[in-house]
């Protein structure tokens, strides 16, 4: 039996031998290990993304509420200005008695007082509230960060597995391939 390439005859052993089953499948298997470790890499990246953009959030968040306890502190610091300010110009410099001043003086120091106490009775709630969010994002953050740590660990526990079930059966492509093509030149042989 001859087969007919470009004009030429070639005997059949010879078609069945130019047959590129081998190389075929290594290529296949080689682009399928790439396409797996292209996967992989990508994957890795999305969740390193998505960490450093929590992280990145968590910084913000903190930075803003920084921002806004200085923007507050500026603002007390501003008030307590104006008020001292108003005070000396209500009380222009009147000879006062010594014993009045003092009475003055008193109540300036309680009135000091029970402002302090009202404020801290105020921000007590907004201090809270901002110490509870910080502790949840702080959470989130670390259980973010163990959830991706565990899951690399678990697919790197099983990465040797798999790559011993992708060997084998590529092995076994191989051979699959290789008894096809010896069965072939037995069967042109017969012929």
């Amino acid at each position: 039996m001859m087969v007919q390439k470009k004009n030429e005859t070639v005997p059949a052993e010879e078609a069945v031998e130019s047959i590129p089953g081998a190389s075929f499948v290594k290529t296949f298997w080689e682009q399928f290990e790439q396409s797996s470790e292209r996967a992989r890499q990508l994957r890795e990246n999305r969740e390193d993304a998505y960490i450093n953009t929590v992280r990145e959030v968590v910084k913000f968040n903190k930075q803003y509420r920084e921002s806004l306890a200085k923007f507050y502190e500026q603002a007390k610091k501003t008030n307590k200005d104006v008020v001292s300010e108003l005070m000396t110009q209500f009380n222009p410099g009147k000879e006062k008695e010594d014993n009045h001043s003092e009475d003055s003086e008193e109540l300036k120091k309680q009135f000091a007082e029970v402002t302090g106490q009202m404020e801290k009775l105020a921000l007590t709630p907004v201090r809270n509230f901002f110490h509870i969010i910080d502790q949840l994002e702080d959470s989130f953050e670390k259980n973010t960060e163990s959830t991706i740590a565990n899951d690399r660990d678990r697919r790197n526990a099983w990465l040797e597995v798999r790559k011993e079930y992708v060997k084998k059966t590529q092995n076994a492509h191989l051979d699959l391939v290789e008894r096809s093509k010896n069965s072939l030149k037995e069967l042109v042989k017969t012929r």
